[in-house]
């Protein structure tokens, strides 16, 4: 059975209504400008020396002419006041937009912290059950997987006892003994395993190919170049997450800590450098159509990769995938030519460590479903949990998800496929 997908942003967001009535009235303050200056216009006869000379040799029939006029225009249904009624539905739509927005805006801003206290009774209730039974191990991952958003909290307490005062500032605080280095990126061919099934075709498919991509060695990303009946040739690149939380400072593993503390806040890192040359190396054109799949940090180096090129227009990205990322602070900067699907997992505890609610944009939809296996890292799986719930995101037919698969349909028909691997590592002076 297929469960409930929920959805926020994107194509039936809030951010999409609020331009569809800001659309609408521009249609009707042009329609008040155009009424009005034909107003103006009209009233001119009123005073036209021709007219005023005719009433010389007929009075009455000019006052019955002017008193007509009078009327088709400043009556209750006249000329001037349909200008008038049209420049006040712009104002109101204007004003009914703006308050959606901003009332949206709030949302993003005390979201998390709300539901984190909605949640937590039931939290701290399976917390402490786990507890008295002596299992502190069980009752951290029941609280956590029960109300992830209590993560939203910590992350804000943490800012401030940091002394920072943004999780951004906390970031690059804290990233300061993790030196980033250079990439060093060398190819290890062709993968005909992953192009023994198939160019994909759905969502799911793709989640699969980042599955499969993440059993790989840590660094290693693939370049997958597609071609289609339509004659164009798109690519998938795919970005795995962390493979080591080592606190070493200097690590040859580009997604150890020093990668995330960059992501999170939105700066440009070895891991995403080396994405970029192994694109180069895989001959990726500046015409060719790209989508960035990463899962976890995967997923913020992808949005970040993203976000930057579409300043360098060295490559075209023009969709990413997240799942399981905390983008909420970096995607707001992703500009309109780029759309994000952020996928998530209601128990999933990552996407909430950057203390942001994703946005809801346009080109930003956040797809939730749920599948709570009770286990932190089980809820942040792939195959365990991102998996299924892409298939869910496949079957939604939630207008924002419509309009996003819709948008990668070529990325989802191509006739031949061939993915070509690479590993990149950190190196240092």
């Amino acid at each position: 059975m297929t469960r409930p997908v929920s959805v926020r942003g994107g194509a039936g967001g809030v951010e999409a209504h609020y331009d569809d009535m800001a659309a609408a009235a521009a249609l009707f303050g042009r329609a008040a400008g155009d009424t009005g200056e034909v107003a103006l216009a009209l009233h001119g006869y009123l005073v036209h020396p021709t007219l005023l000379a005719s009433a010389v040799l007929d009075p009455g029939g000019v006052a019955e002419f002017e008193s007509r006029l009078l009327a088709a225009l400043d009556g209750p249904a006249g000329v001037t006041w349909l200008a008038a009624r049209c420049a006040g539905v712009d104002v109101g739509l204007r004003a009914a937009a703006a308050a959606y927005l901003g009332a949206d805006r709030l949302d993003e801003q005390f979201a998390p912290e709300l539901g984190a206290l909605v949640h937590a009774p039931r939290a701290i209730g399976d917390g402490a059950l786990a507890l008295a039974r002596g299992d502190p191990h069980r009752a951290l991952q029941d609280v956590l997987t029960s109300d992830p958003e209590l993560a939203d909290l910590g992350v804000g307490a943490a800012a401030n006892l940091l002394g920072a005062g943004s999780v951004a500032a906390s970031t690059r605080l804290l990233q300061r003994p993790f030196a980033d280095g250079t990439p060093q990126v060398d190819p290890l061919g062709e993968d005909g395993v992953a192009d023994a099934s198939g160019p994909p075709r759905t969502l799911r498919d793709l989640l699969a190919g980042l599955a499969h991509r993440d059993l790989g060695r840590p660094g290693e990303i693939d370049v997958t170049l597609l071609d289609g009946a339509d004659g164009r040739r798109r690519v998938i690149v795919n970005v795995p997450g962390t493979k080591d939380w080592s606190l070493a400072g200097h690590n040859p593993d580009v997604t150890s800590l020093a990668t995330n503390l960059r992501s999170i806040g939105g700066e440009v890192t070895t891991y995403e450098r080396g994405i970029l040359e192994a694109m180069r190396q895989a001959g990726v054109r500046a015409d060719d159509d790209v989508l960035l799949v990463g899962h976890s940090e995967g997923g913020m180096v992808a949005v970040n990769a993203a976000k930057h090129l579409a300043s360098t227009a060295e490559f075209h990205v023009s969709h990413v995938v997240s799942a399981g990322s905390p983008i909420g602070l970096i995607a707001g900067g992703i500009p309109s030519s780029v759309d994000v699907l952020a996928l998530e997992n209601d128990g999933d505890l990552v996407p909430h460590l950057d203390g942001a609610l994703n946005p809801d944009r346009v080109n930003v939809t956040t797809a939730t479903t749920r599948h709570d296996h009770g286990d932190i890292a089980a809820n942040h799986d792939l195959d365990a949990s991102y998996l299924p719930g892409a298939a869910e995101v496949d079957a939604s037919d939630d207008p924002s998800v419509r309009a996003y698969l819709a948008g990668i349909g070529g990325f989802l028909t191509a006739d031949t496929v061939h993915t070509r691997t690479y590993v990149i590592t950190r190196s240092y002076p």
